[in-house]
């Protein structure tokens, strides 16, 4: 995402919002702040069988959570944007300097938010195994999301440190979306079989 001209940045703000706040990082923002209550639940679960680690795994998700939306440029980028599209042409060269700086800081997928997901990723791998090791997933389950994780954390490190290696990334990335795809509807079906 740093690798995008800044001025193509600003430009795509203003022609499609939505496009622009998703790939500078809105929607990884959402999913990991909805996934505090979840982590707080499974901590709740185990906190007889498994404390220690449930409460681990749950302060590293919290921990990444505020690590990545406090490095994340995305709503300073809009209020960027948005003063580019009506600055003056002797102002265009600073607000582009400034978003440069900005994207260099904290770009999704990039050094700058990588200790966010490198947290996160770890509570779930880790929370994985408290399932595991408690008994409210099958082993099969649990190991899904394990390896899913495993697999997003190394997606997540080439795509910030190896950038030329985006393509191998996605590689990655996209048996491990599939696992966790699997292991995050089978972890809703058990968690809706013990609410009842």
């Amino acid at each position: 995402n740093s690798a995008v001209n800044i001025v193509d940045w600003f430009n795509l703000f203003q022609t499609n919002r939505l496009a622009a706040l998703g790939n500078l990082g809105l929607f990884n923002i959402l999913t990991l702040s909805l996934g505090i209550p979840l982590y707080l639940a499974l901590f709740n679960i185990h906190r007889q069988t498994q404390p220690a680690f449930g409460i681990l795994a749950f302060v590293l998700f919290v921990m990444g959570t505020g690590i990545y939306i406090s490095s994340n440029t995305v709503f300073s980028m809009l209020a960027l944007s948005d003063q580019y599209a009506v600055a003056t042409e002797v102002q265009k060269p600073l607000l582009e300097a400034a978003g440069r700086a900005l994207l260099a800081q904290g770009a999704d997928l990039t050094p700058g938010t990588f200790m966010g997901f490198f947290f996160t990723q770890t509570a779930a791998m880790l929370m994985a195994f408290v399932l595991l090791q408690g008994g409210i997933l099958s082993k099969i389950t649990a190991w899904l999301g394990v390896t899913g994780f495993g697999l997003m954390l190394i997606f997540f490190f080439i795509a910030a440190f190896i950038p030329d290696q985006f393509v191998t990334a996605l590689m990655i990335s996209a048996p491990g979306r599939l696992l966790l795809m699997a292991y995050q509807i089978l972890l809703a079906r058990r968690l809706f079989q013990l609410a009842r």
